[in-house]
């Protein structure tokens, strides 16, 4: 948290966006202002302590795991507009960075965690967000019923 806290003060990011429990959690522990949380109440596939959070505004999305669905990416580009917003995953929210990387703007961060490695820090601009949208790309699509 130390080193993210000195990344926060070099680049005066526009948005930051965690994506994850344990990212959730340190940056409330650690005093870091995010705009946007993604939890999911679980970590490596079991429930995570409780942490308090005080979001002016919660949505709640259903996302099952190795899915990114409709309604969870427009929570996120919801979310993005505001300033203090949780979203609560019924579900795994693990891929939903990638939407989060997509819809941030540029100068942002998206935080997630890489298990048993650390957390990974995107600094969103043009670049990072067509590579992630190539990745999107390659997935297979939600049909709407």
């Amino acid at each position: 948290m130390p080193e993210l806290k000195s990344i926060i003060r070099r680049i005066h990011p526009g948005k930051i966006v965690a994506v994850g429990d344990v990212v959730s959690r340190e940056t409330v522990v650690a005093g870091i202002r995010v705009d946007l949380r993604i939890i999911d109440h679980v970590s490596m596939r079991k429930p995570t302590e409780s942490f308090s959070l005080k979001a002016m505004i919660t949505y709640h999305v259903r996302n099952p795991a190795g899915v990114i669905t409709l309604e969870s990416w427009e929570a996120i580009k919801r979310a993005m507009k505001d300033d203090d917003a949780v979203i609560f995953v019924d579900g795994e929210e693990d891929l939903l960075a990638l939407p989060s990387i997509v819809e941030s703007p540029n100068n942002s961060i998206v935080l997630y965690g890489q298990p048993s490695q650390g957390l990974v820090v995107v600094d969103t601009n043009s670049t990072v967000r067509n590579e992630a949208n190539l990745i999107l790309q390659r997935m297979s699509r939600e049909e709407s019923v």
